[in-house]
């Protein structure tokens, strides 16, 4: 068991370098903006992310079947947080309102994350999550089969948390390198309202499918490439038997 979760945390790491990444790392890198304040910001969406992909990669059938909403819906609510962030990023009232909001919330909660840019994080990094399900490999693969089946073990929730731990950490890496870049600058009033654009273009986008679209084309054009990518996972999975 040991030897397979050490496999899942790898292939969560690999899984960095699918198509997947490309539409959605606009986004991970605007989650960088902020002041002083959203120094915990970057940490904030590694975990909402962490939480989000292995809850709706474990249960997301379950909710469906039981709430009757289906998948695309719920993928239609991560859009729309990250619209109102990037909104946010254009309309500085509208910022206040949810540096408020996320104050508010974080009364309930450890004073080590005691700020806003966490809880702005969180919202982020959870929509990201679900954005980020589709793009699994083998070892999930089984995973989410026995999900949908109604057999969540303590083992498969295991499996699923390394792997998006995995996942998590080039992603950390990213943000906090994009971080540091965006502080070397200095005056990050424009640069905002830049990554604000780029952050309500991308979630429309993503709404209309430009992810996916562009995650086949790549697929397309370099089929050799999504099966280099997966080989690892490949070689793994009778580790998992």
């Amino acid at each position: 068991m040991i030897l397979l979760l050490l496999f899942s945390f790898l292939a969560g790491f690999v899984t960095i370098l699918s198509p997947c990444i490309l539409p959605i790392l606009p986004i991970i890198l605007s989650s960088t903006i902020g002041n002083k304040v959203d120094k915990y910001k970057p940490y904030g969406v590694v975990s909402g992310f962490v939480l989000s992909f292995t809850f709706f990669t474990l249960f997301l059938s379950t909710i469906v079947n039981k709430l009757g909403v289906s998948a695309e819906e719920m993928r239609n609510v991560s859009i729309v947080i990250i619209f109102l962030f990037g909104l946010s990023y254009l309309m500085p009232p509208f910022q206040n309102l949810l540096e408020k909001l996320f104050t508010f919330f974080s009364r309930f909660t450890p004073n080590t994350a005691n700020n806003n840019g966490y809880f702005g994080g969180i919202l982020i990094g959870f929509s990201l999550g679900l954005l980020w399900t589709p793009c699994v490999g083998p070892i999930l693969a089984s995973v989410i089969s026995l999900a949908i089946s109604g057999v969540v073990t303590f083992s498969t929730f295991l499996i699923t948390f390394f792997y998006s731990i995995g996942t998590a950490i080039p992603m950390l890496v990213i943000t906090l390198t994009g971080r540091k870049f965006i502080e070397k600058i200095g005056d990050t009033n424009k640069l905002q309202k830049v990554f604000g654009i780029i952050m309500i273009l991308m979630s429309l986008a993503i709404y209309f499918n430009f992810d996916k679209n562009f995650q086949s084309y790549i697929l397309k054009t370099f089929p050799n490439y999504a099966t280099n990518l997966t080989q690892f996972e490949q070689k793994v999975m009778p580790s998992s038997n």
